[in-house]
């Protein structure tokens, strides 16, 4: 596995935008943003994952049109999961939105808005925006931990990105061999016991109604008696049944989906030293018990007498702006022209 090292001149010149998008399961998200990191406007779109290309595509098309049109633009960039020909700007294999396996998203883009356009994999632009724009500047070995209903790690050794051109994030390791059937075809991967859709299955194997983790974290504080998250005192959603939110089966739920984004912590751990591990959504949003219990499972996994501890700390961006951000990072990155 090669390494890449980023790293880019600061602009002659501050005028313009560039135009990043994120190509998540059922939400498509962009911002125009200024060589300095500065947010000018965003726009976000909603599609069924499942829904054929052309309409995927169209909303794609309405969240980057309604940008660019504002503003001459220096470049635009789009990350996206899955396996992904990022020389080629195609995705090969996206299982959470089978339809756009094979699309040239790159030739489509680069009609759309008229510039220089790049792909690249969301988890990696993640480690990127980090080191140049959020918690991990100044560091040269990190890993950039996204968390939710999405699951990925990017990783900075030694200031050179680890991670094989348009490969997978980590998500597709195996931690649980022979178990839980994933949506790549393979059992027992790290995403099918440390997502969001985890957590709604085991709502779902208890008899209870869909919850997010804030929800599983405030029926476990209530039934311990433990003010672990001050969201704890708020009112339940309204399709929640009060009475549930004494369930003593929460707290084990919320404690064990903990552990099990730390096993595949563990093996990163063990494999790069990386000692620094930035969360990103779900985790990053939890309580700190939530985050205490990662890290302890972190360190008792992870053991080898090396003086790189562990460490985790929350992204000091808003969700996913770090992916938005490596973008613009890419395409400086790239040498395209000064704007303006």
């Amino acid at each position: 596995m090669t390494g890449r090292v980023l790293s880019f001149a600061p602009p002659a010149s501050r005028d313009g935008s560039y135009l990043a998008l994120e190509l998540l399961p059922g939400r498509v998200q962009g911002a125009l943003i200024d060589p300095g990191g500065r947010f000018r406007a965003r726009r976000e779109a909603r599609f069924d994952p499942a829904a054929p290309r052309a309409e995927i595509l169209a909303e794609v098309d309405r969240v980057a049109t309604g940008l660019a049109r504002t503003s001459r633009l220096g470049g635009c960039v789009i990350s996206a999961g899955g396996v992904l020909d990022t020389a080629g700007g195609r995705m090969v294999q996206v299982v959470d939105m089978p339809s756009l396996e094979g699309c040239a998203i790159v030739a489509h883009l680069r009609a759309l808005v008229d510039a220089p356009t790049l792909l690249e994999h969301r988890a990696r632009l993640q480690v990127q925006g980090d080191h140049y724009f959020g918690a991990g500047q100044g560091e040269e070995t990190f890993a950039s931990v996204a968390t939710g209903d999405t699951l990925g790690v990017g990783i900075l050794y030694q200031g050179m990105i680890l991670a094989p051109d348009g490969g997978r994030s980590g998500a597709h390791m195996t931690v649980a061999s022979g178990q839980l059937d994933c949506s790549c075809g393979k059992q027992g991967c790290w995403r099918t016991i440390a997502t969001t859709a985890w957590l709604r299955e085991r709502a779902e194997a208890l008899g209870l109604p869909p919850l997010d983790l804030p929800a599983w974290e405030r029926r476990a504080a209530q039934q311990t008696g433990l003010d672990q998250d001050p969201r704890a005192d708020q009112d339940p959603r309204p399709d929640q049944d009060p009475g549930a939110d004494q369930d003593p089966r929460a707290a084990a739920v919320v404690a064990e989906y903990a552990r099990n984004i730390a096993v595949g912590l563990a093996n990163i751990q063990q494999l790069c030293m990386p000692g620094l591990f930035i969360l990103h959504g779900e985790a990053a949003q939890a309580s700190d018990g939530f985050r205490a219990t990662i890290l302890e499972t972190l360190r008792d996994l992870s053991r080898t007498g090396s003086e790189t501890e562990p460490r985790l700390v929350t992204t000091s961006l808003g969700e996913d702006d770090s992916t938005l951000l490596g973008g613009v990072a890419l395409l400086l990155h790239h040498g395209l022209p000064s704007i303006g």
